[in-house]
């Protein structure tokens, strides 16, 4: 395989990697532990986030961990390690009361949306092998037919 190829595949392996997702509402209670949610979460929980974390969370998403004592946990991405560690990212884990939660959104995947980033891929991977094994250029010698060439014997 040609670098070429390796790089168009390596990038169509990411593209389709990410699909797309969308949020789709439900209720807390619905919710399954281990889940990405979006929750919308109520002013003064915020403000409490904020105060306690310096960060603010808007909407706050993250991973449903556990439900210990009236609250929910939910692991969400705070910030990204040192490059020179690799650059991992770290979670924290939040406890919300659910009378906090206004909302909350389930993140699904777009079947719409991934078939469309499939194909595209799909096609680009084509094109790409196909440039690269010169069949999209249809001036181009192949290297086959014809016999030999003519060749002139002067005595």
């Amino acid at each position: 395989m040609t670098p070429p190829s390796r790089i168009v595949l390596s990038v169509a392996a990411a593209a389709l990697s990410l699909a797309c997702y969308t949020y789709a509402p439900t209720t807390l209670e619905a919710v399954p532990i281990g889940t990405e949610v979006q929750a919308l979460l109520s002013t003064a929980a915020e403000g409490v986030l904020h105060d306690s974390l310096g960060l603010t969370f808007r909407p706050l998403r993250g991973t449903v961990v556990d439900r210990v004592q009236g609250r929910v946990l939910i692991a969400v991405r705070t910030s990204s390690g040192s490059p020179a560690f690799g650059s991992q990212p770290m979670y924290q884990r939040i406890g919300v009361a659910p009378l906090d939660i206004l909302r909350v959104d389930v993140r699904r995947l777009h079947r719409g949306k991934t078939g469309a980033l499939v194909v595209t891929a799909a096609l680009a991977a084509t094109l790409a092998t196909l440039g690269a094994l010169g069949k999209l250029n249809p001036g181009s010698h192949d290297g086959g037919g014809g016999g030999p060439g003519e060749q002139v014997v002067r005595w």
